[in-house]
């Protein structure tokens, strides 16, 4: 196998924007008069030298009021916890974030291109915030994609910073089945917004109440460098039920990548569970544990509802607007677990495995290898379904190499066990293993190959680059196709245990 140097290095800065400057305290939250996140986007490779105008590379928890909320949100959600031990407990979670760099550099320039860069935008979870999954997003922004990380003011953040000094906002728990979907209507109106913003500021527009971080120019820093034709949506639990549902009545959103998502969270009337009003394709990429029965019988991402959005989500010719529905693919990783998608374990395993064993945080899958597979399988998914051109698509073909992580660990293709073919369904095809727990050899396997996760080549990702549909001098493949089982399968080799396509 070899190795290809990545294209980009990752620039990062913050973005809040309100209503009203003047009086932020009185500023309302709403989702389309608030916005807070973190934008991040290629930049020259050249960035990483200590050299290159003093960047500064980022840290995991940059301030206190975020280990504050991870310690409130794991204090609420274990009820065993001494309630003494928080404040110890916060200081060392915030030490130990604070000492954690990721492979992002604060406020470079944009990397000049011929290419405009695709959009993602990203969702979190409960208790997530916008730095939660900085691994999985710089893999991406390494590969040529703009994304924007959302820090929701809904109360789901472990502690979310409110824009031009409105202080902040911690986890506000468990509400009523009414509050939750208010929450859900609140994220997704913040996505809408980002997209408005990032559109105005790809035109060059002056947005009131717009800021960056580090005296960047929201003017110019984006200024014909964002294609907003191509814009996916990605979440990761509360916020993969959200970008699902966006994706599945707002037809701007060109596909969807849900983690792990926990489909309590939709409304039980969208589009995403009874009739889907775009032709916008979906990968969910679920854990082993949340699609593994329980003693009940039950999935703990919701297994009901999983089952009746895979049939909402299948293509139909008829429709107001035309065809309907682009199918989806239900990915599910062997051994990975619910946190496995976030920075956790991939960051602080190696160094801190008492704290992480403490809390719960433990997979059955070598960390490194399983965002390995996660950042394949979203990018083969994003660059076969997003509408791209040429210039776009040579653009990824010169950098098909994972970026350099601060992950420990090493990642390998290595076969596991054999998985077998299951019955199909009428327009479903489904791929399992009966392994329920990964064997140990998965975890060797990934420590002996001696190749970091920012260094293995994407396999066959290129194959899935020439896509069948042709809009605008753009190419792409317009829903899900049955030749995209062999795209998962050649990726994550023997590491599948539930393989299942929604046609």
């Amino acid at each position: 196998m070899t190795k290809v140097s990545s294209a980009f290095s990752v620039g990062c800065c913050d973005l809040e924007w309100t209503t009203d400057v003047n009086s932020p305290s009185r500023t309302s939250l709403n989702g389309d008069q608030h916005l807070v996140g973190r934008l991040w986007y290629p930049s020259p490779e050249q960035t990483k030298s200590h050299w290159f105008g003093g960047h500064k590379q980022c840290s995991w928890s940059p301030h206190y009021n975020y280990a504050y909320g991870f310690s409130t949100f794991l204090f609420l959600k274990s009820r065993g916890m001494k309630g003494y031990l928080k404040p110890a407990f916060t200081s060392a979670v915030y030490a130990i974030g604070r000492s954690q760099s990721i492979p992002a550099y604060m406020h470079t320039p944009i990397v000049q291109s011929k290419a405009e860069f695709p959009l993602v935008i990203f969702s979190h979870g409960i208790g997530g915030n916008r730095l939660a999954y900085s691994a999985i997003i710089c893999c991406l922004v390494r590969q040529g994609y703009v994304v924007f990380s959302v820090e929701h003011a809904d109360g789901t953040a472990s502690a979310a910073h409110l824009a031009h000094g409105g202080g902040w906002l911690y986890y506000q728990g468990w509400g009523s089945e009414d509050g939750r979907m208010a929450q859900t209507r609140h994220r997704i109106a913040e996505v809408m917004t980002t997209l408005k913003l990032l559109s105005s500021m790809s035109q060059g527009e002056d947005v009131p109440g717009l800021k960056l971080s580090g005296g960047l120019d929201p003017k110019t820093l984006l200024q014909g460098r964002l294609d907003v034709k191509a814009v996916a949506l990605a979440g990761h639990s509360y916020g993969g039920a959200t970008v699902t549902a966006l994706c599945s009545q707002e037809p701007a959103f060109k596909c969807t990548v849900a983690l792990d998502p926990w489909w309590g969270a939709l409304l039980a009337d969208q589009a995403a569970l009874e009739r889907w009003k775009t032709n916008s394709p979906l990968l969910i990429l679920g854990s082993h544990r949340w699609n593994t029965p329980n003693a009940r019988g039950q999935l703990a991402c919701g297994g009901e509802r999983q089952a009746k959005l895979l049939q909402a989500v299948r293509y139909r010719e008829e429709g107001p607007n035309g065809s309907q529905g682009g199918g989806a693919v239900l990915l599910v990783i062997k051994g990975t677990a619910h946190h496995t998608f976030t920075d956790v374990v991939p960051y602080f395993q190696a160094r801190f495995s008492w704290l992480i064993h403490m809390l719960g945080f433990t997979d059955d899958i070598d960390p490194a290898l399983s965002l390995k597979l996660i950042s394949q399988s979203t990018l083969a998914f994003l660059n076969r379904h997003l509408p791209l051109t040429e210039a776009q698509r040579s653009q990824f073909k010169q950098s098909q190499a994972l970026p350099d992580s601060a992950v420990s660990g090493t990642a390998s293709n290595d076969v596991a066990a054999p998985s077998q073919h299951m019955p199909s369904a009428e327009g479903q095809d489904r791929f399992t293993s009966g392994a329920q727990k990964t064997d140990r050899q998965d975890q060797i396997a990934g420590q002996q190959a001696g190749l970091h996760p920012g260094q293995v080549v994407l396999d066959g990702l290129s194959d899935s680059l020439d896509a069948g549909m042709k809009l605008e001098g753009r190419t792409y493949e317009s829903r899900v196709k049955p030749d995209e089982r062999e795209v998962f399968e050649n990726i994550c080799q023997g590491n599948i245990a539930i393989l299942e396509l929604s046609l």
